[in-house]
């Protein structure tokens, strides 16, 4: 008798974590909608799907053209009336002058809820809004204006430019930008990235095509306030090929979808 209640309940929740079918066609149709205007760029076909509690805040946002996303997983929650929908999107970015325009592939978190019957895209502000929401600034006046405050108080070099970078940022970055490789024996070298935001982030290496012998590697991913991440990259030269030279990695910190790009140097041999 034990054996079956067990099992009974089991099975009820199972069952209880599995959406009603239409419910979850629904959601998905509604985030493939949703996104899709953002990979058109018909932001104001986006707004009427935004709750009304984050349409102002929506509205003020600095929009992201995305070049593609994928639906990869689905949390419900109160009912099914709730869900986290996690995704994985591309963004194409300019990354200053020297550099071309990049597209960066990368986790999003979006969260979705049921309003008058229909699913929508929401986000739970704090009483006072001075983050950064995922889809840009959201207070890009006021954002503007401390930016012009810092500039005024502060003579333009590059040292004062990194120093309103990282106020910004809220001290989150990484210890140092380049990493030295040597071209002609297996080496490694490594830096680290320090979470200085009021929360938990999640970080990843932008996806690209490595040179033939080289790793790189995030020792985590998801880190909470004060946490660091160990970012090692490691060479091996193969005989065969040629010896590649510096090579850019990024990485991307989100919810804030900002980039943090690394040069990997290779020293010749003497």
């Amino acid at each position: 008798m034990r054996y079956r209640a067990a099992l009974l309940l089991c099975s009820v929740a199972a069952f209880a974590q599995t959406p009603p079918p239409d419910v979850d066609a629904a959601l998905r149709a509604r985030v493939n909608e949703f996104y899709g205007y953002h990979v058109a760029g018909e932001f104001e076909k986006a707004y009427g799907m935004v709750a009304e509690d984050t349409r102002k805040e929506y509205f003020g946002a600095e929009k992201k053209h995305y070049q593609s996303f994928k639906i990869d997983s689905i949390k419900y929650s109160d009912d099914f009336t709730k869900a986290i929908v996690n995704l994985t999107v591309s963004e194409k970015k300019e990354l200053g002058i020297r550099f071309p325009a990049t597209t960066f592939t990368y986790p999003s978190e979006t969260t979705w809820k049921i309003e008058d019957g229909k699913w929508c895209w929401y986000h739970e502000s704090s009483a006072v809004n001075t983050h950064v929401m995922p889809f840009g600034e959201s207070d890009p006046k006021a954002i503007a204006e401390a930016k012009k405050r810092d500039q005024a108080s502060l003579p333009v070099s590059d040292e004062n430019i990194r120093k309103m970078a990282m106020n910004i940022l809220g001290q989150s970055g990484l210890d140092k930008s380049q990493l030295t490789l040597a071209a002609d024996k297996p080496s490694a070298d490594q830096l680290v990235f320090k979470n200085g935001q009021g929360g938990s982030i999640k970080i990843a290496l932008v996806q690209v095509e490595l040179p033939p012998g080289m790793t790189a590697n995030l020792d985590k991913t998801e880190l909470s306030t004060g946490e660091q991440a160990v970012l090692k990259v490691s060479y091996t030269p193969n005989g065969r090929d040629k010896a590649p030279g510096n090579f850019m990695l990024q990485l991307i910190m989100e919810p804030f979808s900002r980039v943090f790009p690394v040069t990997v140097h290779f020293a010749q041999p003497q």
